[in-house]
């Protein structure tokens, strides 16, 4: 009987990690070929150097607002693949990854706050903000 339910569980849990090993493949792996390929193309580098100034607050290259912007506007996984496929540091990955913590898949959620009733700019606004001063003080701080 113990057995059988250690099978169980043992089994259940394989089934719920390879379904969301599978979702996360399915975001991130375009999502670092596609930021690959703007690299190899010569249009991520022109991002760098335009975005390089206000990065440069944060920490982060210029670079890493491509990983912000994908990540705000579709799911933190996908900010996160394309986070993967840049060449960053330590501090960069933990400055970088604490902002997707705190803004991510923006127009989803926000649409989620509008439903209920909530004023959904003003969400967006704080939890902008929120992910641009915790850049700022962990670039400050590390």
């Amino acid at each position: 009987m113990p057995t059988e339910r250690l099978l169980g569980a043992v089994s259940r849990g394989l089934k719920s990690a390879l379904s969301v090993l599978w979702l996360l493949t399915k975001v991130m792996v375009p999502v670092t070929i596609a930021v690959t390929f703007l690299d190899r193309s010569g249009v991520l580098p022109r991002v760098a150097r335009a975005f390089a100034p206000a990065m440069g607050w944060l920490g982060l290259p210029g670079e890493a607002a491509v990983a912000l912007v994908v990540g705000n506007l579709s799911s933190m996984y996908a900010g996160v693949g394309a986070m993967a496929a840049l060449q960053l540091t330590a501090k960069e990955k933990l400055i970088l990854g604490a902002m997707l913590m705190l803004s991510h898949s923006l127009p989803q959620e926000g649409a989620i706050v509008a439903q209920a009733g909530g004023r959904a700019a003003a969400v967006v606004g704080v939890r902008l903000l929120t992910a641009g001063v915790t850049g700022l003080m962990l670039n400050l701080l590390l």
